[in-house]
């Protein structure tokens, strides 16, 4: 019906004794981000007198002030505080329900989270990038990185759509897939001598100075399982979890790190860092993505993990 349909959404607060429309909850943002009545009279068209009455019935149905009146405007209360940011999740909800709506005419469209890799190419995620904004203009993303535990565990907890993650082994991910094998490299300062070569061994890295991702972890545990296996002791300098900082302390440092191929590609063709493979044995892990398991898989998400899987499989290639 028309005019109705702000009611079919409503949010329900402890303390309030009726539900506000959506429409309502919209106004209570546009005060608390501007900080004036007037600017949102003139934002909506409408008198200031208006907003003014609209304002002091939400107040009445929250049962309490939500906005400190001042000589220079407005400032929302510690009761308003509290709620703001709750309303505006709710909000972004609400706007995804009306974007996913979009599917009856196949059109894909609303927020996309993604969490990827530190150590994924920037030009990877900018080519998805522009290829979702050509394809899908509706759709928006949302791209954090971390390390590959960080990854699982927004994922686990809903804080994201789709990860890109590591994986040594399997794992009970039912909405998970293989992108790329990614081969492991010792790598070291340009001019090192140890890395100078386009291969070494595992048993070379006995004693050198190494900057490793922090236990417990599970590229760890892999890596301490195969140095007893081999009977090598690793002498770990500096435990690290950060990719930006490992590089760095390789390049002024003189330490050595264990490095994904596809994560100092750049800095290796460029000479910046210097990378041998490492044999007998190998050191590889999957590059894998997977679809959040508590989160709705929204004709979105589909359109952005195929985008990505095309993008990401490129680099698992010589």
């Amino acid at each position: 019906m028309p005019g109705r349909s702000d009611i079919l959404f409503e949010l329900y607060l402890p303390g309030v004794a009726m539900a506000l429309s959506i429409d309502q909850w919209r106004l209570f943002v546009q005060i608390a981000d501007h900080g004036s009545l007037t600017k949102v009279a003139i934002m909506r068209g409408v008198a200031q007198s208006a907003i003014s009455r609209q304002l002091s019935g939400m107040e009445r149905q929250c049962g309490g002030r939500l906005f400190h009146r001042t000589g220079r405007g407005v400032a929302l209360t510690e009761s308003g505080q509290q709620l703001y940011p709750r309303v505006l999740a709710w909000l972004e909800e609400a706007d995804a329900l009306g974007n996913d709506a979009a599917r009856a005419v196949d059109q894909p469209a609303g927020l996309v989270r993604v969490g990827v890799l530190s150590s994924i190419s920037h030009e990877c995620l900018s080519h998805a990038y522009d290829q979702v904004r050509r394809l899908h203009p509706h759709i928006r993303l949302r791209i954090r990185d971390g390390v590959g535990s960080a990854v699982g565990e927004w994922l686990d907890n809903g804080d994201v759509d789709i990860g890109i993650l590591m994986r040594s082994g399997r794992d009970n991910r039912r909405r998970e897939g293989i992108l790329f094998t990614a081969r492991h490299l010792l790598v070291g300062a340009p001019g090192d001598p140890v890395t100078r070569s386009a291969t070494v061994s595992f048993a070379c890295l006995q004693g050198l100075p190494l900057i490793l991702a922090g236990a417990p972890s599970a590229f760890r545990r892999q890596m301490d399982q195969m140095a007893r296996r081999m009977g090598v002791t690793l002498n770990i300098a500096l435990e690290c979890d950060s990719l930006q900082i490992q590089k760095h302390m390789v390049l002024r440092n003189g330490l050595y790190a264990v490095l994904a191929e596809h994560a100092v590609t750049r800095e290796c063709t460029n000479g910046e860092l210097q990378g041998a493979l490492i044999v007998k044995p190998s050191l590889t892990r999957s590059i894998t993505l997977a679809m959040s398991e508590v989160r709705p898989m929204t004709l979105a998400c589909r359109e952005v993990a195929h985008i990505l899987r095309n993008s990401l499989e490129k680099l698992g290639q010589p």
